[in-house]
């Protein structure tokens, strides 16, 4: 099922980024489907009806009622297909926001939720998520000096809920697969550095493993090269610069890649788009 419209992400960034959280209700569909999504905001989405077929960090994620995920900046969405009663409640937190709280250290593990974004809430667990939700809303209203202080309390004791409840259903079975929390991290590690590095070496001294040993894992876990992991998600940046950053010139896009010149990128975006970034901007 295809939709052609304008994401609530879309015309309540501005908002986002100047309030810090933004509570968005009667959401039916994801970010942009067929297309991969990367988000600048922390997403919190609170299934409350249907399900959505998609790939998170281009591994298939089926998302169900009384499901509740939780995906961090810079990872990638591309949604696949929803049912049509579908419906969900999304809290947005700003990057900003989220980088002052150092957030994700309110989280047991955070690497837990990339390796897997959702769980699935009792249905008492989905009712009292819904009753801080509302909480996070009328704080997020408040208009006070102290507002961002409330709100940082506020979504801190949510956060926690949260740790717990996914502890309590699923913690136990998620911490005896090593090999899954070296995919995590290796997620987790391209989102941050991508730009600085897009050699397998680099990931793999991250984790203080061997290239060898690290590429085997990968391969094993995903059936994805770890090279390939890796130019995947440059080129989905750079598709979404080329689309939605038309003020960037190609050099410019170039740069906030990292890449060493212009004519590097080119050939990097061609060897695996077939096309140029010049060409690409045009048919987009």
């Amino acid at each position: 099922m295809q939709h052609e419209y304008r994401h609530p992400l879309e015309w309540q960034y501005g908002q986002i980024v100047e309030r810090g959280l933004v509570v968005i209700d009667h959401v039916t569909s994801m970010p942009v489907y067929g297309e991969p999504y990367v988000s600048p905001h922390l997403l919190i989405c609170l299934n409350q009806r249907g399900w959505v077929k998609a790939e998170y960090d281009m591994q298939p994620v089926e998302f169900y009622q009384y499901g509740l995920s939780v995906v961090f900046p810079d990872h990638v969405v591309l949604a696949r297909e929803s049912s049509p009663d579908y419906l969900a409640t999304l809290v947005v937190v700003s990057r900003d926001f989220l980088e002052t709280l150092n957030h994700r250290s309110t989280y047991r593990n955070h690497l837990e939720y990339l390796r897997k974004p959702d769980f699935t809430l009792t249905k008492e667990q989905y009712g009292n998520v819904q009753t801080l939700i509302e909480v996070l809303r009328i704080v997020s209203q408040v208009e006070s000096p102290a507002r961002m202080n409330m709100l940082a309390s506020t979504l801190d004791a949510f956060s926690q809920l949260v740790d717990e409840y996914r502890f309590a259903n699923v913690g136990k079975a998620m911490r005896e697969k090593p090999h899954e929390l070296i995919f995590s991290r290796f997620c987790d590690s391209i989102a941050t550095h991508y730009c600085e590095s897009k050699e397998v070496r680099f990931y793999a001294e991250q984790q203080h493993l061997s290239p060898k040993y690290f590429a085997t894992v990968i391969k094993n876990e995903t059936g994805i090269r770890a090279a390939d992991w890796i130019a995947n998600y440059v080129i989905i940046q750079a598709k979404e610069m080329l689309r939605h950053h038309r003020a960037m010139s190609i050099q410019q896009i170039s740069d906030a890649l990292g890449f060493s010149d212009q004519s590097t990128f080119s050939r990097y975006f061609k060897s695996h788009v077939q096309i140029t970034p010049s060409e690409y901007r045009i048919q987009t």
